[in-house]
């Protein structure tokens, strides 16, 4: 018996052939520009493309992927995960977004809320 192990959720966001996260595949499921995913990584605009493996860079994308992973698993829709991590208000953080917070290096206080929110404890 052959067991098939199921694709990781941030392979499909990985630049070919690497092992770091691709910030054109990340842009494109956020409807982010090249310069737009410079700005909120805080690097050089040149940045996504020159030098995509960059620690702050990757560490940004990584951050988002993370959080998308919560949303996605709680949404069942990638695209409106997507969406809502972009747009939703939350309360909880003065009404920033999830990628306000994530910009500011908050990911992991946005993962715990949105992780206690699919549990019902912060609903």
């Amino acid at each position: 018996m052959s067991t098939v192990l199921q694709q990781p959720f941030a392979e499909q966001f990985r630049e070919p052939d690497t092992p770091y996260l691709s910030p054109a595949r990340i842009g494109d499921c956020f409807g982010f520009k090249v310069q737009e995913l410079a700005e909120r990584a805080h690097v050089h605009r040149n940045t996504p493309t020159a030098r995509p493996h960059a620690p702050q860079l990757q560490k940004y994308l990584q951050d988002m992927v993370r959080a998308l992973a919560v949303a996605t698993e709680m949404t069942g829709d990638e695209n409106r995960a997507a969406f809502l991590l972009r747009n939703e208000p939350l309360r909880a953080f003065g009404y920033k977004t999830a990628d306000a917070l994530i910009q500011d290096g908050r990911a992991d206080a946005v993962i715990a809320y949105l992780e206690s929110l699919a549990g019902g404890a912060a609903g």
